[in-house]
Parts: C-alpha cells; structure tokens; sequence
C-alpha cells in the first residue's frame, strides 16, 4: 500500500466510534431537521401552486431516473462501505464504471423518451424525460467519494453539502413555482439539488479520480455489487412500479393524488430511516464479525425507530381529513382515503428498510436479492388487480397484505443473523405499540365525545387532537418502556451537544 493509500485508509478513523456516532448524530439531526422543514414548507407551498397532473408526470419521470440511476451506481457505493481499506487504483476503477453507465442511462432514457410517453399516454413526459435524466451523471459523479465519506462516518460533511444544496433549491422551486412553470419548476428543483449537492461532496473527500483502473480486490468488489446492483434494481423497481401500474390503470390525476398521498405517508417515516441508515451501513460494516454488539445495535436501531415512526404514522392516520384540509387545500380532498391505508404501510415500511444493513454487513446479499425479487413480482400483481378493483385505493388494499407477509419472511432472516427472534423483538416494541394503542384510544374517543358539538374548525381540532395523542403517547411510555426513553435521551444529548464526546 503506497503512502497516497495509507492516507484514504486512515482518514477519519482517529475517533473512536461512540464519538464518531455521537458527531454524525448531531449534524444529521440539525441538517436535516432544518432542510426537511424548509422543504416541507415549499412542498406544501408548491403544491397550493400546482396541479395534481404535474405532480402525476414527475412522479411517472421520477419512476424511470430512479431504476436508471439504481442501474448505474451498481451497487459500488455500498460496496465501498463494506469492504475496508480500498487503495485509490480501486476507488478509480469504481468512478469511471459508475460514470460510463450513468452515461448510458441517460442516453437511453433520453432516446426512449417519447416511446415511454407513448406507452402511458402521457405526452408531456417526451420533453420532461430527457432533462431530468441529467441527474444521473450529476449523480454518478460523487459516488466514490459520498460512500468514502460514509465508510468514515464523516457524516458532518455530507450534511453540510445537504444544507448547501436545500438552501440553493428550495427558493429557485418556490420562485418557478409562481412564475408559472407547472411541472419544470419540480424538474429544476430535481436537478439542481444533486448538482450542488455532489459539487461539495466531491470537494470535502479525501480523494480524486485518476485513471488507473484495477487492483487486488476490484474483482471481488464487483462481484458483490452485481449481487447488490441485482437487489438494488429490484428495489427501486418496487418502489416505483406502484406509481407507473395506477399510472397505466388510471391516468395521471389519479396517479398525482396517489403520489401526494404516498409522498405525505412517507414522509415521517422515510426521513427518520434515511438518517438511521445513514448511520447504520457503516456501522453495521464496522461490527460485522462482532455478533453480540451487532445484535443490541440491531435492537436498539428497531427500537429507536419504531418509537418515532409508530405513534407518527399512526397520528396522521387519525388526523387525515384535518391534516389535507390545512395542508394542501380542498384540491386534494380525495388524497384522505389514501392516505390513511398508506400510513400503514409507511409505518412497516420504516421497520423494513432497517434490515438490509445488518444483512449487507453480514454479506447476505443473495438474500436481499431474492426478497428484492419477490416484492417486484408480488407488489405490481397486488396493485394492478387492486387499481382495476377500486382506483388507488384499492391498490392500496391489495398492496399491504402482500407486503406486510414478505416484511415478516425478511425479518426473521435478519433475526436468525444475530442470533435473535421474535419474542425478543416484541420484548423491545412492546412499551411502543402499547402507548400507540393507548394515543389512538385518546384521540378517537375525543373525536368521537368531546368534538363531536364543537363547531368545525379544522385547525383546533388538529391541534388538540395531535397535542392529546403526543401526551398520551408520551407517558405511557415513560410509565411503560424507560429503557427506550433511556436510549432516546441519550441520543438528545448527543444532538444538543456533541463537544463533549468528540
């Protein structure tokens, strides 16, 4: 190893890592909180703004960037995360196979575009398509170094290039917004956050590309990212294949409704995991050979995440007429039914996407990808049946059913993994689900005695139904489940003060 690798493999690895933990936690907890509540605020802004059908054709676009761009990182930045000490010849070969696929992607995309508009009848994406697919290369190229970044648990400078690229976005959606653009104000927006986003990433690695390609290991990289890239594509396919399903069923208003309320059910959810996982790949990584510490870490990841998505999910449920009423405006008055069957799933959701560090860190990527698999040939059959039945909210039925009986398949893989099961996972989620239950009791006896003479007004009625289920669910959990408190307490400090660990 030449002294140029010795300086990538030791970069970042000075702290130990609670204090590494401690610090990613802390600029993870105020990046985001303060980009997602700027881009909350703009979403619901835009959305008063624009119409269902915009929304419709960049969320049918966005279902074809993301499997492109799944395509072309194929599976090398998890594979950089999980293989330790690569020296930069192989870190090289990585950059330019990421950058020549991306590269395809686009071309392919953008040559395929009006036969893509063809096929769902939506002539608009022809001219949407061949932009937005910009975002892969502008992605590809940070690759490398956003997952070298990861590996180190450097997670302040990823997060300060989220900031950065939140800031320069956020505004410029706004201002197209009004300006009258329809759906090119979201195209631009999908652009120029990955731009400045991957600009700043690329500055702050410890690294740059060269054009040396090979090395020792760069055969058995690529073999564990082609496992990956397989499950990784059948991910994102999944993910996207209910949107283009109603899409062809439907039509594009009804495929804009269901994305919004898709996009509101997540939210909570997705972002809570998205941070989780931010931290967990490297760490699962860090622990892999180590089964005992990996479990409790597995544990208290399921815990800490279930204690904030479970009552949230749950909450929105409840408050679904009041919550679209003030949020988006009476426009989106048929999103209710929708939204409330997807906050179920949304909540699951967020336990399910918890597995696939541990599993990667324990090298069961075939796993990953026959369960990948099976949710891409259940999934879409569950929806298309459901969509022909009643719309997207029969999709919605038919979908949670099926999704739900593959979660628990997954999940007791991941258990056996860590020599764990299911009665010790209930051990940890019980305290949760109880003061769940419990707050869901609260609000629905206030809707249905207290409210019910009230005059209508859908913003007290939203604010003394989340302000009761939040009290309710707060002290049944610090009578019931202390150690979850515990451990959420120690994860406030280390947000409100970092200094003293690192």
């Amino acid at each position: 190893m030449n002294v140029e690798d010795e300086t990538l493999a030791s970069a970042g690895r000075s702290l130990p890592l609670r204090a590494r933990v401690a610090r990613s936690v802390f600029w993870l907890a105020w990046s985001r909180g303060v980009v997602q509540l700027l881009a909350f605020a703009t979403t619901v802004l835009v959305a008063r703004i624009l119409a269902p059908a915009d929304y419709g054709v960049m969320a049918l676009a966005s279902a074809f960037i993301g499997a492109a761009n799944t395509l072309a990182e194929m599976g090398l930045g998890r594979a950089i995360i999980q293989f330790r000490d690569l020296t930069k010849r192989e870190l090289d070969t990585c950059f330019w196979i990421v950058m020549a696929l991306a590269i395809i992607a686009y071309a392919v995309l953008s040559l395929g575009a009006r036969i893509i508009a063809h096929w769902l009848s939506v002539p608009q994406l022809a001219e949407v398509l061949p932009i937005l697919a910009l975002v892969l290369p502008l992605t590809a190229c940070s690759v490398v170094s956003d997952s070298l970044l990861r590996q180190r648990l450097a997670l302040d400078r990823i997060s300060q290039a989220e900031i950065v690229g939140g800031l320069a976005t956020l505004p410029v959606v706004l201002f197209c917004a009004l300006a009258g653009l329809g759906v090119w104000a979201l195209v631009i927006g999908a652009i120029l956050y990955p731009g400045a986003r991957s600009l700043i990433i690329f500055v702050f690695a410890p690294w740059r590309p060269g054009f040396r390609i090979g090395g020792a290991r760069a055969k058995e990289v690529l073999r564990f990212s082609l496992t990956t890239l397989g499950a990784n594509i059948l991910w994102s396919l999944g993910e996207q294949v209910d949107v283009v399903v109603i899409g062809k069923v439907t039509g594009q208003v009804t495929t804009g409704l269901y994305s919004m309320a898709k996009q509101l059910a997540l939210l909570p959810g997705q972002k809570m995991s998205s941070i989780v996982n931010t931290l967990n790949s490297p760490i699962m990584a860090e622990l892999q050979t180590n089964i005992d510490v990996l479990r409790v870490t597995f544990y208290r990841t399921m815990r800490l995440t279930a204690a904030f998505t479970l009552p949230v999910s749950t909450g929105m449920m409840l408050v679904a007429d009041e919550l679209v009423s003030i949020v988006l405006g009476p426009k989106w008055a048929p999103v209710v039914p929708v939204l409330r069957l997807l906050c179920f799933y949304a909540a699951v959701r967020s336990i399910d996407v918890l597995q696939a560090p541990m599993l990667y860190a324990r090298h069961r990527e075939r796993l990953m990808f026959w369960y990948c698999l099976a949710l891409l040939v259940a999934v879409p059959a569950a929806v298309a049946l459901g969509a022909l039945w009643r719309g997207a909210t029969g999709a919605v039925l038919m979908l949670v059913p099926v999704y739900c009986a593959l979660v628990i398949v997954l999940i007791k893989e991941a258990l056996r993994e860590v020599n764990g099961g299911f009665l010790a996972l209930w051990s940890e989620l019980r305290p949760i689900l109880a003061a769940t239950a419990a707050m869901a009791a609260i609000v629905l006896l206030l809707r249905a005695f207290a409210l019910a003479d009230l005059p209508e007004s859908a913003i007290s009625k939203l604010i003394l139904l989340s302000l009761s289920g939040a009290l309710t669910y707060g002290l049944v959990l610090l009578i019931l489940g202390r150690g979850v408190v515990a451990d959420g307490l120690q994860v406030v400090g280390w947000i409100r003060r970092v200094d003293r660990l690192v």
